[in-house]
């Protein structure tokens, strides 16, 4: 399998949350779509099991700075966040303290926020943040959001106007409504990032004028249009994201394997082989499409990308960036997942799409902004932990080493109590 890297190194889980997952519930739900999720169990086994392998390689001095680097690409932070939800056991905080300290304190304040495009994590400051109040990470984000390659009000849109630089687009795009989430105002430039986004997904289904289209990437691109949708109520993103799912299906999707390609063509960083071990950054943006639509067709197909990509990438998830890449959103299919009512859409029908006008700017950010401090001193996790320890369950033995070659989202916390 080709895949080649391209860094060195949400869903979320509290009541403020964003992208995440889900509606406003005052009690807990009761699920419209019983039918089994599968390998439901044996994702959440290897979300605990490879979960604490890749947290013991975060203890200071387990491995060098590089590869832990290298182990909290795809947002190690936000991941154990998540895992620590999911599963009620609040040790999992100690894990993502981990990761924030190689993060954040070792890459984003030496840099001043200036991250590379692909390196531009947000979600688990903004989930630190919310749990902890802690400020560092407050100002972290802010600093991620103002300073990080093509996030800056100065860098020129045509810059990424290409899908070659989806990833940028979209986490640029989460980085500017998570900034909103700790206090800072509306970005202008948000409207000018989600017209791009938009466009690549034009580029790549509808114009088809994309150099090559890549399903990890797309997948990127939804979670930040769906983010984008709760937030601003953008009538043309619930058609966009349903037209990339009918878009990758019938030309990417690979029966045999129970995955995507990687690329739909062979270029000179990567080629057309399976990659079973990314269907899970796509597999969400199906079940958001289905709690959204009813339609039964999203749940078949999320359910095998899904099943897919648990049965076929347990052989890398002794890999950090692959196991941040298999749990970084994953959790927000089983949520949504269960929460859709078959035949019956959550939202009414899809919004008609509007003409290229400006996209609805939302509601604005009525708190006060804060400004990122000038001098950060980080050195330990700053999270308030129950236990200063990792989990303690054992972790089954690690397999041999191989060759790397809203209205509609709402308090996601609520939902996510009762999806384990």
């Amino acid at each position: 399998m080709q895949h080649t890297a391209s860094a060195s190194t949400y869903f979320f889980t509290t009541a403020t949350v964003v992208s995440g997952c889900l509606f406003l519930l005052t009690s807990a739900p009761t699920y419209a779509d019983n039918t089994p999720i599968p390998l439901l169990s044996t994702w959440e086994s290897n979300m605990t099991t490879f979960g604490r392998q890749i947290c013991n390689k975060l203890i200071p001095g387990a491995e060098d700075l590089a590869a832990q680097g290298g182990d909290v690409y795809y947002d190690g932070e936000r991941v154990y966040y998540q895992i620590a939800a999911y599963t009620g056991d609040p040790t999992w905080k100690y894990c993502a303290g981990l990761a924030e300290v190689i993060y954040r304190d070792g890459y984003v304040f030496p840099n001043n926020g200036r991250a590379a495009g692909y390196d531009n994590f947000t979600q688990g400051l903004l989930l630190d943040y919310q749990q902890t109040r802690d400020t560092v990470s407050q100002n972290a984000l802010v600093l991620l959001s103002q300073n990080a390659s093509f996030a800056s009000d100065g860098t020129p849109l045509e810059w990424s106007a290409d899908a070659s630089v989806s990833r940028e687009v979209a986490y640029a795009i989460m980085a500017y409504l998570n900034a909103e989430a700790v206090g800072q105002p509306r970005r202008a430039r948000l409207s000018d990032m989600i017209d791009q986004a938009l466009g690549h997904i034009d580029q790549w289904f509808i114009s088809k004028t994309a150099p090559y289209v890549r399903p990890f990437m797309v997948g990127i691109t939804m979670q930040a249009l769906i983010q984008a949708y709760d937030a601003t109520h953008d009538s043309r993103i619930p058609n966009a994201v349903k037209t990339a799912l009918d878009g990758l299906w019938p030309s990417m999707w690979l029966p045999d394997c129970q995955c995507f390609k990687y690329t739909n063509v062979d270029t000179s960083s990567g080629d057309m082989s399976p990659a079973p071990d990314l269907n899970l950054i796509v597999a969400p943006a199906y079940g958001w499409m289905y709690y959204m639509t009813g339609d039964t067709q999203y749940r078949d197909r999320g359910d095998q990308i899904f099943a897919g990509g648990v049965a076929n990438a347990q052989t890398w998830l002794y890999l950090g960036k692959q196991f941040d890449q298999n749990y970084w959103w994953s959790p927000a299919y089983v949520a949504w997942r269960k929460a859709a009512q078959p035949g019956v859409p959550a939202a009414g029908p899809l919004p008609t799409t509007t003409s290229t006008g400006s996209v609805p700017s939302g509601n604005t950010v009525s708190t006060t902004p804060t400004a990122p401090s000038p001098s950060p001193s980080p050195s330990t996790p700053s999270q308030v932990l129950t236990t200063t320890t990792a989990p303690t369950t054992p972790s089954s033995a690690q397999p041999a080493e191989q060759t790397t070659g809203s209205r509609f989202l709402g308090k996601l916390k609520q939902l996510m109590d009762h999806v384990r």
